[in-house]
């Protein structure tokens, strides 16, 4: 039997390359220069379809990573906020129930 952690080995290979991807684009931000952001849902959606194919197991022993990568994009939103003004957010774009449908298999992760 595989061990949690190997078996969410890429996904968490993936959340490093996305910090990567933030640390960049925070940089580029604080430059004034311009940020990729579909380059960064790109993947983001990857990572969360990855995420969501685990077992619940696996994909739990991804929650404090994921966390800590929401905490960053977090980051990259103000950020980018203070730099360039009102930037629209979630519930500017879609409704709450909206949101709900497109995290709702993920977030069987996060429920103990």
């Amino acid at each position: 039997m595989s061990h949690p952690e190997a078996l969410a080995d890429p996904a968490a290979d993936e959340i490093e390359k996305i910090r990567a991807v933030l640390s960049t684009a925070l940089q580029l931000t604080d430059e004034n220069r311009p940020v990729d952001l579909a380059a960064i849902g790109r993947r983001l959606a990857t990572l969360c379809n990855t995420v969501d194919a685990l077992p619940r197991a696996e994909g739990q022993v991804l929650v404090s990573a994921l966390e800590s990568l929401a905490v960053e994009l977090d980051g990259l939103a103000a950020a980018m906020n203070d730099r360039f003004g009102g930037l629209p957010t979630l519930g500017d774009l879609a409704n709450t129930k909206d949101a709900a449908v497109a995290y709702g298999s993920t977030s069987k992760h996060f429920i103990s």
